[in-house]
């Protein structure tokens, strides 16, 4: 068995995954290294962080988070809070 980090550095492993490696030897992939064993691809990793940067450019979420503002705003719990807070 091996766990795999879709993404990271191995100088971010938390003390979770420094536990499986150390206590369990299971070994831990991460981020490039991950990726490499999985596609075969040395520069996958790259490749994959490009590809999901130029889409995020792309994107356009401000339809989604007005609606989200709207309806947290109608929520009593928020009224509330505001109430308090300008009160």
């Amino acid at each position: 068995m091996i766990v795999g980090v879709i993404y990271g550095e191995v100088d971010d492993f938390s003390s979770h995954y420094k536990r499986i490696t150390n206590q369990y030897h299971y070994p831990v992939h991460i981020g490039k290294d991950f990726w490499h064993r999985l596609t075969g691809d040395e520069d996958f990793y790259e490749k994959l962080i490009a590809a999901i940067g130029s889409i995020a450019v792309e994107a356009d979420y401000s339809h989604e988070l007005e609606e989200v503002i709207k309806q947290l705003a109608e929520q009593d719990d928020v009224k509330d809070l505001s109430h308090a807070m300008y009160n």
